[in-house]
């Protein structure tokens, strides 16, 4: 993280919790410091200034400062927010689906991950604008597993290195990996 007392991010809301009596927890996943947890003092207030911006899904750009144990926003201006996504059903889980899929790999101060936040970003602009999002969320998947280092390997054996063909492949859960069949049996070394 930086060393300033206050900065400037731009971020996605990830998540957000009731705090106090006023107040709100927010997840936030930013390009310069990655996965960062924020409080938004008054954001539940009804005369709230902060508390449209503040919604599941938003990409934002806040000032943060440094409170004794929890950032703080102190200023907050929304530069997309998703409103499709808030509209369908179907849209709404799939956004939440690959939110959720990055709060589980993810962990706070892991550090700033520009490509990570990008293809977040671009996956809800997708998702806003395809009327089928079963694809948008399969390429999402596919570059944050391989972004994490748990993408399956699925054009050669993992084996014996021998290219898979449309024929003769299964995929063994248990291994996370693709394998051939020689002769009705799995390919062993």
């Amino acid at each position: 993280m930086t060393d300033f007392r206050s900065f400037r991010a731009s971020a996605i809301v990830l998540r957000h919790a009731d705090w106090g009596e006023a107040d709100r927890l927010l997840t936030l996943f930013t390009r310069e410091q990655g996965m960062v947890r924020a409080i938004a003092k008054g954001a539940r207030k009804v005369t709230s200034r902060k508390a449209g911006h503040l919604q599941p899904f938003t990409y934002i750009s806040v000032q943060l400062a440094r409170g004794r144990d929890l950032l703080i926003v102190t200023q907050v201006e929304t530069l997309n927010a998703f409103l499709p996504l808030h509209d369908d059903l179907m849209k709404t889980s799939y956004a939440a689906y690959v939110v959720e899929l990055l709060l589980r790999f993810s962990y706070e101060d892991e550090g700033a991950n520009p490509s990570l936040f990008r293809l977040l970003l671009d996956t809800l602009e997708r998702l806003e604008k395809e009327p089928d999002a079963w694809l948008p969320v399969r390429y999402y998947e596919m570059r944050f597993l391989d972004a994490v280092g748990f993408r399956p390997q699925l054009f050669e054996c993992a084996n014996c290195g021998r290219e898979i063909l449309p024929e003769d492949q299964f995929f063994s859960y248990t291994a996370g990996e693709s394998s051939v069949r020689a002769a009705g049996k799995a390919c062993v070394t």
